[in-house]
């Protein structure tokens, strides 16, 4: 069975820092969600996740909302194969072998403990 997810799972609101005057950034969840920046002619662009401009507003707040409620599809990142997840994974476990062996190595060695 196949079940559809909604386009945007809610994981709590979304936060808006003002980085400096004309530029907000917005994250949910400590999660990048998008930005609003004042153009030169006073209106506010709202841009998603990966910047790319959702649209142009006359206010902060329009823009807001609409950085808030902008479709996962624009903001999800592309699935990753089975091959590279095990890669990565490999990897992973690779590299916590190595740490492990290393500091059981460094608390061996005379003078270091």
């Amino acid at each position: 069975m196949t079940s559809v997810l909604p386009a945007r799972v809610e994981r709590g609101r979304v936060t808006w820092v003002r980085v400096e005057d004309g530029f907000h950034v917005a994250s949910r969840a400590g999660e990048f969600v998008g930005f609003a920046e004042r153009t030169a002619d006073g209106h506010i662009v709202g841009f998603d996740s990966r910047s790319t401009p959702i649209g142009r507003y006359e206010t902060l707040a329009e823009a807001q909302r609409a950085v808030a409620t902008a479709p996962a599809a624009a903001t999800a990142e592309p699935p990753m194969s089975r091959r590279a997840e095990g890669a990565f994974q490999a990897a992973a476990t690779v590299a916590g072998m190595v740490a492990v062996v290393t500091l059981a190595t460094a608390m061996t060695l005379p003078g270091l403990a």
